[in-house]
């Protein structure tokens, strides 16, 4: 029981301690945020030369490629929606780059021209999502569909080509930007971080992105568009995934319409390790990054340990489904207001 203090002639009550469900809560926020230094430990232990300045930078990048991906995952999540074009919309940025840079194209017409597909891809998803009441699982999944082939039509499947060495050098782990000692990729990682995490905290519209994941008809009475959050939630993943895939054209100088395969579940397990409720109302893009930072080093330690990329799909599958499990048992932001 809670005492009663005077102040005045009101009584007031003494502060209570948390609830147990609080406590929970907090204990599970601190467990994701210390999950990526204990994996660092494991990984030290299996892979010593991590423990370089070339191994942590590689690790970096590494994460800098994902976390630019996994930025529209956890926002559409964040709503209760997915984003299954990802990989899609990762593979065209990345064909486009290496194919019209070998064609002769300037660097910043082609970005310009990415950078509009993209914003047409997410404002696509938005739109179908929200006007005709489809989940917007059916939708990204027909959209990817819809990108890969347009890529493969439009290039008659030859994806080869060249990359800038600007772009190379921005995701090398010996790479420096501005003298600074850190590649580009991992600067660009940092200031999407600091905008994202900013919006979600700090403006009216990441308000209103909790807002609508939480009750979308509670939401609409409070004057929040889902039509619009939906709109700038999957456009703003698009760029970030066609970022990704700009970067990922650095690694090897050519291109591969399905290149992003693999971050459709690298980067639904980096939201759901990060701890982000997969119905929606709740999260943040800094507990995804937990995960990002995570998933990173477990893919490489999975890597050290010789076990081949397809094993490597099943651990990550296993991942996820025990952390649904887990997760999946929270209710709904709504049912408990």
């Amino acid at each position: 029981m809670s005492t009663a203090i005077t102040q005045g002639d009101a009584p007031v009550a003494a502060a209570s301690p948390p609830p147990p469900k609080r406590r929970a809560v907090r204990a599970s926020s601190v467990l994701v945020y210390l999950s990526p230094v204990a994996m660092f430990v494991v990984l030290t232990l299996t892979t010593p030369g991590v423990l370089s300045t070339t191994g942590v930078m590689s690790l970096l990048v590494l994460a800098s490629v994902l976390g630019l991906a996994a930025v529209g995952q956890t926002w559409a999540v964040m709503i209760g929606g997915i984003d299954l074009s990802i990989p899609a919309t990762i593979g065209m940025a990345n064909v486009l780059v290496t194919t019209l840079y070998a064609e002769g194209w300037g660097f910043g017409r082609i970005v310009l021209l990415v950078a509009v597909v993209s914003l047409a891809i997410g404002t696509a998803n938005g739109l179908l999502s929200s006007l005709f009441g489809l989940h917007p699982l059916v939708v990204t999944l027909g959209m990817a569909s819809l990108v890969t082939g347009s890529v493969l039509v439009a290039t008659d499947g030859n994806t080869g080509g060249d990359v800038p060495g600007f772009v190379t050098d921005a995701v090398s782990p010996v790479g420096s930007l501005w003298g600074i000692g850190v590649p580009a990729a991992v600067v660009l990682w940092l200031l999407t971080l600091a905008v994202v995490l900013a919006v979600e905290r700090r403006t009216v519209f990441g308000r209103r992105l909790y807002a609508l994941g939480s009750n979308e008809r509670a939401a609409r009475l409070a004057l929040v568009r889902p039509v619009m959050i939906r709109v700038v939630v999957y456009s703003v993943g698009a760029l970030c995934a066609s970022a990704a895939g700009l970067l990922l054209a650095g690694f090897s100088g050519g291109a591969s319409v399905s290149i992003g395969d693999p971050y459709l579940f690298s980067t639904i397990t980096a939201v759901v390790v990060g701890g982000t409720s997969l119905l929606g109302g709740a999260g943040t893009y800094a507990r995804t990054v937990a995960g990002v930072l995570v998933t990173t080093m477990f893919t490489t330690l999975l890597v050290g340990l010789e076990i081949g990329p397809n094993m490597q799909q099943v651990m990550l599958g296993i991942a996820i489904l025990l952390l649904i499990t887990v997760y999946g048992r929270d209710r709904h932001v709504a049912q408990r207001l």
